[in-house]
């Protein structure tokens, strides 16, 4: 029987099952196919690379993908009887409801079994430090960030520019999350793409000097990553390997992984990177 505590972790994916999207997804106008696979093709290749297990972002994003906030219960539903290979992030859309829809939401992904929470400025058209006065005052993304932090779950935000037609790329820029590093002090903030291709030097700075944020490299293409972050073994032991696969260019979760263990940088950093790092921060459904 395969281990599943010395394998790695794909801390970033988009695989999301057809059964679990609504029924308009393949309708939508995003400029982005996408074929979603079976679950026992996933597992497959997960085994031959040694991964224990993925995390499936599963965010709510009704101008890109028509999916709302029940998407990530759906997925845990659906995958309950794989739940040791799998991790679920969910998230709201904080400016498209109410603050009792929020709270609602926030309280019922978290007893599914979510392992924490997405925000997607660019596609959700929100400043992630929108919570604050000068900045309009959102009430439910203070919510999300006191609830995430109240209940040790990791809260992921999308940093960098996106491709797909509806986001909003003057969202993208990391220099907003500071805001909530300092405001949330407790809370793990993960950047995920680490502000590819315009910001990373603002996301490195930022895992560097603020103690709660974490470095996340998915989408950022393994062979240009030492281009993009040429101090990455600085802050590997805050930064958390993923892929990116069911977004654009990704070939799969496999070629990514072996492309990025086939770096110039030491095994400690890839091991960190890829295994203990997300391991301490997302945990399987099971």
């Amino acid at each position: 029987m395969k281990s599943y505590y010395m394998g790695y972790v794909d801390a970033h994916t988009h695989v999301w099952f057809k059964e679990t999207l609504p029924k308009d997804f393949f309708s939508n106008d995003s400029g982005y196919e996408y074929t979603p696979p079976s679950v026992q093709e996933i597992i497959k290749e997960m085994d031959s690379v040694n991964i224990d297990y993925i995390v499936i972002i599963a965010y709510p994003s009704r101008e890109i993908w028509r999916t709302k906030e029940d998407f990530p219960i759906a997925m845990i539903k659906f995958l309950k009887e794989y739940g040791n290979r799998f991790s679920i992030v969910g998230g709201i859309e904080p400016n498209r409801i109410s603050l009792n829809e929020a709270k609602d939401w926030l309280e019922r992904q978290y007893e599914a079994g979510v392992s924490g929470f997405k925000l997607h400025p660019v596609h959700s058209h929100v400043k992630p430090n929108a919570y604050r006065e000068e900045e309009g005052g959102l009430k439910q993304l203070e919510l999300l960030y006191e609830f995430a932090q109240d209940h040790n779950l990791p809260v992921v935000i999308h940093t960098g520019t996106s491709v797909f037609l509806k986001a909003r790329n003057k969202y993208a820029d990391p220099i907003f999350v500071d805001d909530v590093a300092v405001d949330f002090p407790q809370l793990k903030i993960v950047l995920a793409h680490m502000g590819r291709p315009n910001y990373v030097p603002t996301a490195f700075q930022l895992v560097r000097i603020r103690r709660n944020l974490y470095g996340e490299i998915s989408s950022i293409p393994p062979k240009k990553l030492l281009e993009y972050l040429p101090r990455l073994e600085e802050i590997s032991y805050k930064t958390i390997y993923g892929s990116d696969y069911g977004g654009p260019g990704i070939k799969s979760i496999s070629y990514n992984l072996r492309e990025f263990l086939s770096l110039n940088i030491s095994e400690k950093a890839k091991l960190d990177m890829g295994s203990n790092n997300p391991k301490a921060l997302y945990k399987p459904l099971e």
